[in-house]
């Protein structure tokens, strides 16, 4: 589903003393089936554009198309229910929002709140299961049984289960350890090509954006301050620094590299395994 954002603006409780000015003037422009990253600090507006995107949050002024949905500052939408089953939000922690008896109910309850029948619900429950590598077994127990692993694992097919065609995933690997989140990013991964998804992933680790993304958008004080593929968002070493933004410790190391070796490397490394093919023949070349 493409999404198109266009002079978005944003100020929450606006003409009282808490008066902030949110976004400024964000323009994106989202293709279908694209793996956007969102990057920057808290506070510069990553999660108040994506609130836009599933119509939680509402323009101060300017426009948001989500597919053929459009909303704008100053006209109602009466589509906000079919938006937000088009437009599925993991959060972090996703596991806190289990509730019901069993799993089979917690996965279908989405469903059913978007006009599902009940049988139609559960069939979906069904079906999601493989997306995030559970099987049926696991439907009559309590979701509170579960492990860790299995209740986040839940929570996102309970989102899958409405089929959405674009995915939002905010912080979606918090409190994992840091094999559990790349096992989790590898899910997402892999559902965003089955269900070929539009998904927006925000984010604060430089590591997935860079090895996840098809494009990056840096985020400083609630406007767009760089976007592009994520070697051209990388390469700007200094400028992501001077906003006191991390980038990907092997594109670090392949800079220092550089620097020992007086030769110039590929800007993609952003996979420790990519980083060791590069320079194991500036390191053979300078053995011999």
């Amino acid at each position: 589903m493409e999404i198109k954002i266009t002079n978005l603006s944003h100020v929450y409780m606006p003409k009282t003393p808490f008066e902030h000015q949110a976004l400024t003037n964000i323009n994106l422009h989202i293709t279908s089936g694209m793996f956007v990253a969102f990057i920057g600090h808290t506070g510069s507006g990553k999660s108040t554009i994506v609130q836009h995107i599933n119509g939680l949050l509402k323009p101060t002024s300017g426009v948001v198309q989500i597919g053929d949905t459009v909303i704008e500052a100053s006209k109602k939408n009466k589509k906000l229910k079919e938006l937000r089953r088009a437009v599925g939000m993991v959060f972090q922690y996703p596991e806190h929002q289990l509730f019901d008896e069993t799993v089979e109910k917690d996965i279908a309850f989405g469903p059913m709140n978007f006009g599902f029948t009940r049988e139609e619900a559960y069939q979906k429950a069904k079906e999601v299961l493989p997306l995030v590598d559970l099987t049926e077994d696991i439907l009559q127990k309590s979701p509170f049984d579960l492990s860790g692993g299995q209740k986040r694992r839940v929570a996102i097919a309970g989102v899958l289960a409405s089929k959405p065609r674009v995915l939002i995933l905010d912080e979606p690997t918090a409190g994992l350890d840091p094999v559990g989140r790349k096992k989790m990013m590898e899910l997402f991964l892999s559902i965003h090509q089955q269900e070929k998804l539009t998904t927006i992933l925000v984010t604060h680790n430089m590591e997935f954006a860079a090895m996840y993304a098809d494009l990056v958008v840096v985020m400083d004080k609630g406007q767009v301050l760089r976007q592009g593929t994520p070697e051209e968002v990388f390469k700007s070493l200094h400028e992501l620094q001077e906003i006191g933004l991390d980038v990907p410790e092997t594109v670090q190391l392949a800079r220092l590299l550089e620097e020992r070796f007086k030769s110039k490397l590929p800007q993609n490394l952003f996979t420790k395994d990519k980083l060791v093919e590069a320079i194991v023949p500036l390191v053979n070349k300078e053995v011999d």
